[in-house]
This record gives structure tokens, sequence and C-alpha cells, in this order.
């Protein structure tokens, strides 16, 4: 084997993948964001070649004292920007979190209710992932009309009618969706959830950004007894996840346990620093990086549906978060938009929408396109961009060549803002 050619080989990958997505593709891919060159120094270290089982200054290995500093430091900062009591960071991931979450409150057997599939929920959320995964009988939130929003009314009736089925336990609301472009009622169902002692977990994994800008809702103070939520698409930070709770310390305590032990062993120590770090480029710019996805989102939402897209909740004015959803069904459907976007370095992904039927079709080329904003925004782009954006889609789902045309529009927005 020759050793030397493998190793420039995959080296040549890497930076063809460094050049492709940072500095000549539009990436709205609705689950991922870019670190700032800040996070990225603190995130290569000598971390990554370390343990650290339990929590800070109280571990299972020796050699932990600066990540012990840095791990309480981080926490102290999450606590701060989420006006929460309680965090731990060291889930993994978003799904991780969920896990861990879910054991908190439930027993094999359980009833949860959460979002469906098609209703926009997190494959974690149901049962072919993490809730399957833990035994737990999984119905779904009833979507409004639109199919975007939760019907309240239905929703306070089925809770009522599963916590009175002496068949079902339910002890679990999960609130949260991928597919996600409205504040759900968090504050319309808490008090009737609590009058049957159901616990109300929220997955803030795609809108954690927005919530730390004070641009989507508020879930610890309208009902929620947990955010659970990875830590990379609208909030900038490196992949992983965490949880945020206003429990009392007895009681969290006890809960954690769930995370370490339960799910994490080593909870990889190079995520610390940075997220430390995108912590407080939070703290300094979130507000106004927030605001400016959602304009974003929603002047492109506009701007598609003035070149003839049909751009799903437009009685509602497209989204309120760094998302949009599109019905591409009568010109191809989602896989074929998403590939023809790609070949002009237009990186968006097929998905879901309600009115789909799961089946091995749908879940191939489903009726839509999810888009995301938020990633475009970190590069400093605005509304006037969006407009551009929409250009470009439009002529890439007609088959037109605008590869260069899109690199050259992108080499414009190379540098990350919002950071110091």
């Amino acid at each position: 084997m020759d050793f030397e050619k493998r190793i420039e080989e995959i080296k040549e990958i890497v930076e063809n993948q460094n050049k492709w997505r940072e500095h000549e593709t539009v990436n709205l891919i609705a689950s991922e964001n870019v670190t700032s060159p800040l996070v990225d120094a603190a995130y290569c270290s000598d971390f990554s070649h370390r343990y650290a089982e339990g929590e800070p200054y109280h571990r299972y290995y020796n050699g932990t004292k600066y990540i012990d500093e840095l791990e309480e430091e981080a926490n102290e900062l999450a606590k701060k920007l989420f006006k929460a009591k309680q965090v731990t960071l060291q889930p993994i991931s978003g799904t991780v979190a969920n896990y861990a979450a879910f054991r908190m409150f439930t027993r094999p057997g359980d009833t949860i209710i959460s979002n469906s599939t098609q209703g926009g929920g997190h494959i974690s959320h149901n049962k072919f992932g993490a809730a399957g995964m833990l035994g737990l009988s999984v119905s779904s939130f009833p979507l409004a009309e639109d199919g975007y929003h939760l019907d309240v009314e239905k929703t306070l009736s089925l809770i009522k009618r599963i916590a009175r089925d002496r068949m079902n336990y339910l002890s679990l609301l999960v609130f949260g969706c991928s597919l996600f472009l409205f504040p759900q009622p968090v504050k319309e169902i808490a008090p009737e959830a609590e009058k049957y002692n159901v616990h109300i977990i929220y997955d803030a994994a795609h809108v954690l950004g927005l919530i730390a800008g004070g641009k989507f809702q508020d879930p610890l103070r309208e009902g929620a007894e947990l955010i659970t939520s990875s830590t990379h698409k609208t909030f900038f930070g490196p992949q992983g996840g965490m949880i945020l709770s206003n429990m009392e310390n007895e009681e969290w305590k006890r809960k954690k346990g769930f995370v370490f032990p339960g799910v994490i062993s080593n909870h990889h120590l190079h995520r610390i620093p940075a997220l430390a770090i995108a912590l407080l480029e939070f703290m300094k710019f979130g507000k106004e990086y927030a605001e400016q996805v959602v304009k974003n989102a929603k002047a492109l939402g506009e701007s598609l549906a003035e070149n003839g897209f049909k751009v799903e909740g437009e009685q509602f004015g497209y989204t309120e978060s760094h998302q949009l959803a599109v019905d591409v069904s009568e010109i191809g459907g989602g896989q074929k938009v998403a590939d023809l976007c790609e070949k002009n370095n237009i990186i968006l992904n097929k998905n879901l929408l309600p009115k789909d039927k799961i089946s091995a079709a749908t879940l191939q080329n489903p009726s839509g396109i999810r888009i995301g904003v938020q990633e475009m925004t970190r590069y400093g782009m605005k509304e006037k961009e969006m407009e551009e954006i929409a250009k470009y889609i439009k002529l890439s789902v007609e088959n037109k060549d605008v590869k260069q045309k899109v690199k050259e529009f992108r080499k414009q927005f190379d540098k990350t803002k919002y950071t110091f």
C-alpha cells in the first residue's frame, strides 16, 4: 500500500470539502451552521485526547483541572444566557439529549405525545427513533388545517382522553420539530398537562439560537420542564447537545444521572471551550443575529413566492423561524429539486410535508424542500441577498446553468459575522 499517496488523497478530499462548502456554495440546509475562527481555534486542542467522566471537580479521572474550570465556566454562561437554573452540556448530540430526557420522565410502556414525522417531528420523538427504542407508545399532536400549527383544542382533548384511559399511562409531551416554522403552544397546553401530571420537554435543536436571541418563544417560562437541544443549527456552536431546566437542585441531581452515567461516558471535551466561546458570541451578538435570521427567512419566502414557488404558510407570513417549507410536488418533488439546486452549488434538502403519507416513494421523493437561512445570515447576507438566492433557485429548477454565478455571488460572503 502506498501510504503517502493515500494520505495525500485524504487531505485533498478534506481541502475540496472546505473549498466547496465554505467558499463556493450557498448553504440552505436548515440543520447546519458555521462556527467562527475563534470557536475553531478553541476546538482543536489537547482536550480532544482526554477523558473527564463525571461532573467538574468530581471526576473519575485525574488530570482534569483545566476541563473542570472550563466546563464550570461554560455551564454558568449557558445558565445566564438561557435564564436557566440547571444545565448539562455533556450530551454529545441533540438525539442523545432526547434519549436521556425521555428516560428522566418515562418507563417502558408509557405513552408520549409528540409531533409526527409528517408534521415536522424529529425521528427521535417517534417510534422509529429514541422513543421507540425506549419502549414508549407514541401518539401524535393533532395538526391545525394549515399543517404547521397544533390544534390546541384537539390536543387538550387528546391529553384528557389518554390520561383517563386506564390501559395507558401518559407521561410526557414532546414539543419541537425538525420542520419548524412557527412557535408551538406550550403555554396554552401546559395547564392541562399539569392537571394530569404529564411532563413537558421542548426540543429546541433547530431554534435554540432564536430562543437565545429572544426571537422565537421562551419554553422554560411557558411550561416546559426541560429544553433539549443540539448546539449547531441556529445556535452557531460546535456540534453537540445540551439540556436546560429550572428544576430544583435535588431533583436535578437525580435526573442528571440519566445523562451520566446513563448515556454518556466521556463527553468529547474539545467541544466545551469551543461552546463557551459560542455562548459568549451569543451574549454579545445573539439578538442582532436572531433578528436578521427571521428577517432573511421571511424575505426569502416572499421572493420565492414572487418567483412562482408554492411557499407554505403564506397566510402566516411564511415563517417565524429560520426555516421555509416549499411544496415542489408539481415540479418533480423534493429530491429532484434538491439535485437540480446542488448542480448549481445551492445546497438544501428534500422534506416531507404534512400532506404527505409515509411510504417508500414519499420518503425517497417527498413533496417538499426545507430551506434554512441561518448559515448564510452568519456569513453576513441580508434581505437583498435573499432575493438573489430566490432567483438562482428559480433558474436551477428550470435546469439553467448558473453555477459560476452562484460561486461569484458566494465569494462576496466568506467571512463569519456576529463574532468578536
